[in-house]
């Protein structure tokens, strides 16, 4: 990931998603120990003066929030977006100098995905990255110093609910990760088989194969969508535990809270505050998950656009343009020339030798499979000869 974003995105406008996160989360964080001033100095004591100054303070603080959001929220758009155009970029660049042994190795099908699908899912990581992973760990450490802070009595609350979580997203970790590396296979399936069906569709409606590739089409279809409803169910588990395992830890702040009100050795502004603040704590710990859940996938579609860039085209044009004269005589020449199709056992064509001078006219004849279209193939070098 970090290898395929190097030299693709913009380093200042990182830098500036970063520090207007941490401004975000700072703000945020702010707001329930103002609230439980206003609890515990203003409402308690009815000083009115009190509350309208700390609500401004909140007010303030709120909109700084929000300002503050809203340049993360743009500059890490900005990022994700020229990441993934410099990637698309680059891919083509590459792409428009393979040959068709690179074709044959990569497959159309799968260069499109890679230029779509492998894209959107790096961008998606990138903007999740410069929002929910800056923002967890700050939030997490904050958030938890400053419930301890509100109450050290109540703190081993978070000794049971955060082990629970961690446990509940290890599982959805473990079931989900594998089915999201497997949808951008099947996902080039599908194209693969979409392709093939358009390209093909006169052949096909000649040799009267329409059922059997629109089942073929609906068995790849089909394997993707059960792929994908597995995979969204188990990820759709998280909300409503993760809502459980909050309202559990909000009746057990309710509830020893309450003992430690009752025996005023806490205040109730601090045990509001202390609640908001396990909130952040789970939500940041729910938030790292879902980061690290589309991680494996988003690595997975680098490492194959990776693969696309690394190919180097075994054909390459020189550097300087070589103009035959108009009038010269010129001929075409195959020396005794061997060719092999890519992971091909057998040679597609063995020991071809003949000279074919201007004016004159070349017949090449054989049957079906013999290589009339490969012959012709490497005259205009879409594919390269077999060297030994």
């Amino acid at each position: 990931m970090l290898k395929i974003a190097k030299g693709r995105i913009s380093y200042a406008a990182v830098i500036g998603a970063v520090l207007f996160m941490i401004v975000q989360v700072i703000a945020t964080l702010n707001l329930p120990s103002l609230t439980s001033n206003i609890v515990n100095n203003g409402v308690a004591t009815g000083d009115i003066d009190y509350i309208w100054k700390i609500g401004f303070e909140m007010i303030g603080f709120s909109l700084l929030s929000v300002v503050a959001a809203f340049g993360n929220v743009f500059l890490a758009s900005r990022s994700s977006q020229q990441l993934g155009k410099n990637l698309r970029s680059d891919i083509y660049r590459k792409v428009i100098n393979f040959s068709n042994d690179e074709f044959d190795e990569v497959e159309t099908s799968s260069l499109i995905t890679r230029t779509t699908n492998d894209v959107v899912q790096i961008q998606n990581v990138a903007m999740m990255a410069l929002r929910m992973m800056i923002m967890a760990p700050i939030m997490l450490i904050g958030a938890s110093f400053l419930a301890y802070t509100k109450s050290h009595e109540l703190t081993w609350i978070f000794v049971v609910s955060i082990p629970v979580l961690l446990i509940f997203i290890a599982l959805i970790m473990a079931f989900a990760i594998p089915l999201f590396r497997a949808m951008q296979t099947k996902t080039d399936r599908i194209n693969l088989v979409f392709r093939e069906g358009l390209t093909g569709v006169r052949v096909i409606r000649a040799f009267r194969q329409d059922k059997f590739e629109q089942d073929r089409f609906e068995a790849a279809n089909q394997d993707y969508t059960a792929n994908a409803i597995k995979v969204n169910t188990i990820v759709a588990l998280a909300f409503p535990v993760m809502t459980l395992i909050m309202s559990g830890t909000n009746v057990a702040i309710v509830w020893f809270g309450g003992q430690l009100i009752s025996s005023q050795t806490m205040q109730v502004g601090n045990m509001i505050a202390f609640m908001t603040y396990a909130m952040q704590v789970l939500m940041s710990f729910m938030m790292l998950a879902m980061v690290f859940a589309f991680i494996p996938r988003a690595a997975a579609s680098a490492s194959r656009i990776q693969e696309v860039l690394n190919i180097q085209p075994k054909i390459t044009d020189p550097e300087t343009n070589q103009a035959l004269p108009a009038n010269g005589q010129h001929q075409l020449e195959f020396d005794h020339v061997d060719y092999r199709y890519q992971t091909a056992e057998q040679l597609a064509l063995s020991d071809i030798d003949f000279k074919a001078h201007s004016g004159q006219t070349v017949a090449i004849i054989g049957g079906t499979g013999s290589g009339k279209t490969t012959l012709v193939n490497l005259i205009p070098r879409f594919y390269d000869i077999e060297t030994y």
